[in-house]
């Protein structure tokens, strides 16, 4: 039996050989062929630090600033089979520069991946950046508002930041840089909150609202706490009061535009639901008097808002004209004839009029000087309410729309009974 056995593997060895290293071969280009070596980009991988702060508490440096002359992020181009490297971005792997490796002007950038188990297959073959350009200068440590920005909220609502965990942050680093940073503001994406708490980054940002590369400077804490609360939006109208506004004597005010006349303002529901209009009080320690150009103010609403109401949307700024004209008056004699007798009884008639009736006009001067005859007064007597014979003495009225002051006098009346 073991002879058999030892002839079954011994006979023809040579071949057999042959077709397990033919077998091995054939695998190798198969596996080449379905998962062949291939080189990938890959872009956008940041540049972290380590041992900054340890070198900045050395007695040495204490005064001294890092400048980081070149930052962001670095591309790398790693090889390996593509199964393996057909999934890998810029997540997957660490860039960071050792401030105990630094040189005299530059710390060498090490690039890792953080897939342990990939690191033995793939290999970096370059490298955008091999090193991180730095420079030492003098340090400053300056205190910097903190700005909340929100963005991203709805039309019908308006965002109130009701707390910001801190307000003034510490920010040390070059003192030129330093002096560029107008403020640190933290963005909060209203439609990814969850609640009404947000923790936020924080970015350095210049006086045009250019946001400064943060590598050189170091903030004592690099994210806020804020509260965001979201309160509901109503249209409401503006109000410019003029009430109390002194004029000269002998002016008054004859015409008055402003814009805009509504507004969007947000407050909490009980708040909104009673308020109907924005009143702004048209003071002036001057009396008004008329000119030759309309008065031209500016107001600015938000000044006049309520307190816990916020104006969502529309100008800011009401812009009023306000015409100044004297006052005036006029006298107006015509026949009593010219009466237009209104109401009269089909049982009662009028004994013919004679003799003529004055009335005296009020009001601006303007409108009066474009009253061309008395007729437009529409002047009438009104019989409504008598119903006998007799004579009476009845004053004179008038049918014209115009804003005047109109004192007519009286006029005598003889009624009979109709035939």
């Amino acid at each position: 039996m073991r002879k058999k056995l030892k002839a079954v593997f011994t006979r023809n060895i040579g071949m057999k050989l042959l077709s397990f290293v033919l077998a091995f071969l054939v695998w190798i280009i198969i596996m080449s062929i379905s998962d062949p070596q291939i080189t990938k980009r890959i872009d956008g991988i940041p540049i972290e630090t380590k041992h900054r702060d340890d070198f900045n508490n050395r007695e040495e440096n204490k005064n001294l600033s890092i400048e980081v002359l070149t930052s962001g992020t670095l591309s790398i181009k790693v090889k390996g089979s593509r199964s393996n490297l057909e999934n890998l971005n810029s997540s997957d792997f660490i860039a960071y520069a050792d401030f105990d490796e630094i040189g005299v002007n530059s710390i060498p950038i090490h690039v890792e991946t953080r897939r342990k188990d990939d690191g033995k297959n793939i290999e970096i073959t370059y490298q955008s950046k091999p090193v991180l350009q730095v420079s030492l200068v003098k340090s400053k440590t300056k205190l910097i508002n903190v700005v909340i920005d929100v963005e991203k909220v709805p039309e019908n609502r308006y965002a109130v930041c009701r707390s910001v965990s801190s307000k003034l942050l510490e920010v040390t680093g070059p003192e030129q840089l330093i002096e560029t940073v107008s403020r640190l503001t933290a963005t909060v994406d209203v439609s990814g909150m969850i609640g009404t708490t947000a923790y936020v980054s924080l970015a350095p940002v210049d006086q045009d609202g250019n946001v400064i590369e943060a590598d050189s400077l170091e903030l004592s804490q690099s994210t806020v706490q804020v509260e965001i609360v979201l309160l509901p939006v109503k249209e409401v109208s503006v109000n410019v009061d003029l009430s109390e506004t002194p004029v000269v004597n002998g002016f008054g005010i004859y015409d008055v535009k402003y814009s805009p006349v509504t507004v969007r303002v947000a407050a909490e529901e009980d708040t909104l639901k009673h308020l109907r209009e924005i009143t702004i009080p048209y003071d002036t320690e001057i009396p008004l008097i008329k000119g030759m150009k309309p008065i031209t103010r500016d107001f600015d609403i938000t000044k006049y808002l309520p307190e816990g109401v916020y104006l969502k949307s529309g100008n800011a700024v009401v812009s009023s004209n306000i015409v100044v004209e004297a006052y005036g008056e006029r006298t107006f004699t015509f026949p009593k004839a010219q009466l237009t007798i209104s109401n009269l009884s089909t049982e009662l008639r009028v004994e013919e009029l004679t003799g003529d009736v004055s009335i005296l006009i009020e009001g601006f001067k303007p409108d009066i000087e474009r009253i061309g005859s008395y007729t437009e007064l529409k002047p009438y007597v009104d019989l409504g309410s008598i119903h006998t014979a007799g004579v009476y003495t009845l004053p004179v009225l008038f049918g014209t729309d115009a804003q005047l002051v109109t004192t007519g006098s009286t006029v005598e009346i003889t009624l009979t009974e109709a035939q």
